[in-house]
């Protein structure tokens, strides 16, 4: 062999060595990449979240209710009588929809109050195969506007897994499903704008989130991207009657208090603390100080005095959603724990609760 063929194939041979070499390079990271994709960090957002509601939707269901409505009493002397004469006066039957979750496999459901009204005369409860059941009112709680409906049915029904609604986040992702203006179940998709929210209601402490909530969503699932129930859409605050992007929901933690009250009882049974926060001092210096304690009550008893500032409550520093939030989900005979400040002294609080109907 010359070697001018021996330089030739020299060349060739060192080619393909570096080409296999680099190659290699390459494959190796090309398969490091599709290891780090296929283990996404935890902040970004997923391409789909099927999964989280193929979980839940079968334990969403729809609610449908007839009302029975009173007309209005007019105004005008003796046309009360006329109208009765000709009819106008009598009660008219409405509509109402909503939806639900199935809480136990035995088929109780939870709903909001407002979604069954206060006169119902029928209730039919669809699940998500499209089975219609009459459904029988357990109890409810005009307080939370939640209501526990049962039907009977002789399979296990589906029911939702529960998360601690405690541990959300705002920004955490959530979806809303229900059955907005009837139309079949649906999902929307938003963040926890808020939590600690209050509304017109002394035992809220809402969930706040821009998922779309229209009617009819109402009583429906508010969950997590696991699929679990983190709250029980309720209310809108709206100026058009539609969506604006601020919905509110009852925490999960919230609910099940409720829940097994009203199926037990059939009525809640709240703890009852036996004072009032001072509302000038809460808003001019956002301070929880004891405006009024109830002569004999629990507060009393526990030495708790007006003027004292509530600083930590069951060992976290105080706020008023805080205190709301264990004033809603007490029972009675729960021992609550506060730190107040009295004079420039810290005094430890042992404040048993008692029920409100022990104090009358």
């Amino acid at each position: 062999m010359s070697l001018l063929t021996f330089n030739k194939l020299f060349r060739v041979l060192a080619g393909v060595v570096l080409g296999v070499i680099i190659g290699l390079v390459f494959s190796s990271l090309i398969f490091k990449n599709n290891v780090e994709d296929n283990n996404l960090p935890k902040g970004l957002i997923a391409s789909s979240f099927h999964d989280a509601v193929e979980k839940a939707s079968p334990s969403v269901v729809n609610i449908y209710s007839d009302v029975l409505v009173n007309n209005r009493r007019s105004q005008f002397p003796f046309s009360d009588r006329f109208n009765s004469i000709l009819g106008f006066n009598k009660a008219r039957i409405e509509s109402s929809l909503g939806s639900g979750v199935i809480f136990y496999s035995n088929g109780y459901i939870l709903t909001n109050q407002h979604v069954i009204g206060d006169r119902s005369i029928g209730i039919t409860v669809e699940l998500a195969s499209g089975q219609k059941e009459e459904a029988k009112v357990i109890g409810i709680d005009k307080g939370t506007d939640l209501a526990v409906l049962k039907i009977d049915n002789i399979q296990e029904l589906s029911s939702i897994e529960i998360a601690n609604s405690d541990n959300l986040k705002i920004g955490d992702i959530v979806l809303a499903i229900g059955n907005p203006y009837g139309v079949g179940q649906s999902v929307s998709m938003g963040i926890v704008s808020a939590t600690g929210r209050e509304f017109n209601n002394p035992y809220s402490d809402y969930i706040q989130t821009d998922a779309s909530i229209n009617r009819g969503n109402s009583g429906g699932a508010l969950i997590d991207t696991s699929g679990r129930l983190v709250g029980i859409n309720t209310l809108i605050r709206s100026s058009s009657g539609g969506s604006e992007g601020v919905g509110l929901a009852i925490p999960s933690q919230t609910v099940v208090g409720i829940i097994n009250d009203l199926i037990q009882y059939g009525e809640v049974r709240r703890g009852w603390l036996g004072f009032s926060i001072d509302g000038r001092i809460l808003r001019a210096k956002s301070l929880l100080r004891v405006g009024y304690v109830y002569p004999n009550g629990p507060a009393d008893k526990a030495n708790l005095k007006s003027g004292d500032e509530i600083i930590e409550i069951n060992g976290k520093a105080s706020s008023y959603s805080l205190l709301f939030k264990e004033f809603a989900r007490s029972k009675p005979g729960m021992l609550i724990k506060l730190k107040i400040i009295r004079g420039k002294q810290e005094v430890d609080i042992d404040l048993l609760t008692s029920s409100a109907l022990e104090y009358k």
